[in-house]
């Protein structure tokens, strides 16, 4: 076996202190952990090198210092900047000088964090998926989709997969501010009477759809309306990407996570499989984190077996919501045709729409406070295209009641609702 270099000898030691003590590099007190065990590795190597006829010279101790510390403690730095900062609710890494954040009001560069090239990219990466069982960024797995223990959700690909010849990535920040509706209430999401109807729609066992734009607040609400579920229930959640909150908080939920397969012959494990397994668990709801392909039909299969569920999908509106999920049906490998679909569509009781609104000044996009914007019943469908009954007029604090229906109005009365 070929001897290892002092730099590879130095650095094993290091890593390996690291991973038995299991030191968490984005905090203060474990980067100060690291510097302790750098120090004690280094004066070993030191006197070893001394006592036989290794290289203990002061610019080579100097240079595996200074290369542990940037390694090391540098990005564990950086880390928690990304994953503490109280206003960026997404990171982006375009290069390794290149990094933007979203704050929800505006997307702007962040001049001040910078990296020295990909390969300290490369180890920022690692030293994130160390935290991650089972995942990797190589040659063999170019890109790679990952939950971090805080609830982010990280997205990396390297080259030939990042065609900008850099390694980029993304991490999105699940910072739940809102965890029930009158929280949203609160945030001017939406009003309170629009608050007590979608409960007593979720008391009653109404299947209820959350719909959206990228980052409008799809998560967030079918988190608040999972904890208006009595507690006498039980439910499953299942999500292609753990962010609900519901099983770590509620007695009686549980939680699956899709994974994918890999190169190590570790077999998929889909969302669609997860839903026909909830059926299993005696559940009286069922929760899909986001539908956008088979899983579709399965959790559309539950609603009509008799389980109240929510889920959410992409939606430019209510009805381009609906059109989605007729969409995404016919991807589930089942025999039928775009009508048949539709028909399943009947199924789902309410559509709720929530909204990112945009505007400019100055001639650069910021985003006004997210907001839903529809509540809408669905009383069937008409041809090829979705009965909607619009419950709600306005939009966030200002969202009143029409006295419009739905038709379920005397299960509403029952659960609680009165207008």
């Amino acid at each position: 076996m070929a001897e290892l270099s002092p730099r590879d000898l130095v650095r094993t030691r290091v890593e390996h202190a690291l991973a038995s003590e299991q030191v968490n590099l984005t905090s203060g007190s474990g980067r100060s952990r690291a510097e302790e065990l750098i120090e004690q590795v280094l004066r070993g190597y030191q006197a070893e090198a001394l006592a036989g006829d290794g290289d203990a010279s002061a610019e080579l101790l100097e240079a595996l210092r200074r290369e542990l510390r940037d390694d090391l403690i540098g990005l564990g730095a950086i880390a928690e900047r990304m994953l503490s900062d109280p206003d960026a609710q997404e990171w982006m890494v375009n290069a390794p000088t290149r990094i933007f954040r979203d704050t929800g009001e505006r997307l702007e560069r962040v001049s001040d964090l910078v990296f020295t090239d990909d390969r300290q990219v490369r180890a920022f990466l690692d030293r994130l998926l160390e935290q991650v069982e089972g995942k990797r960024l190589d040659r063999i797995t170019p890109r790679i989709e990952a939950r971090l223990p805080d609830g982010s959700r990280l997205t990396a690909a390297i080259p030939p997969v990042s065609s900008n010849g850099h390694v980029i990535c993304s991490i999105r920040r699940f910072r739940l501010k809102a965890n029930s509706l009158a929280d949203l209430v609160g945030f001017d999401f939406l009003s309170e009477q629009a608050a007590d109807f979608l409960a007593a729609a979720v008391r009653a066992g109404k299947n209820i759809v959350i719909a959206g734009r990228v980052s409008s607040g799809k998560t967030t609400l079918l988190n608040a309306l999972g904890r208006a579920v009595p507690a006498s229930e039980r439910f499953v959640v299942c999500e292609s990407s753990a962010e609900l909150q519901l099983p770590a908080v509620l007695a009686n939920c549980v939680g699956y996570e899709a994974r994918p397969g890999n190169n190590d012959g570790l077999p998929a494990i889909t969302l669609e499989d997860l839903v026909s397994d909830a059926l299993r668990m005696n559940p009286d709801r069922i929760i899909v984190g986001e539908c956008r392909g088979p899983e579709t039909m399965a959790t559309l299969w539950a609603f009509a077996s008799g389980h109240s569920g929510m889920t959410s999908v992409h939606g430019e509106s209510a009805e381009h919501a609906l059109r989605n999920l007729v969409r995404f049906a016919l991807t589930s490998g089942h025999r039928i045709d775009s009508q048949q679909a539709l028909d399943w569509l009947r199924e789902i009781d309410l559509v709720v729409h929530c909204d990112r609104p945009r505007t400019y000044i100055n001639g650069e996009r910021s985003f006004l406070p997210r907001h839903v914007d529809q509540i809408v019943e669905l009383t069937g469908i008409e041809g090829t295209t979705p009965t909607l009954n619009p419950l709600f007029e306005g939009a966030g604090p200002d969202l009143t009641y029409l006295h419009s229906g739905p038709t379920f109005l005397s299960d509403l009365h029952a659960a609680g609702f009165q207008p």
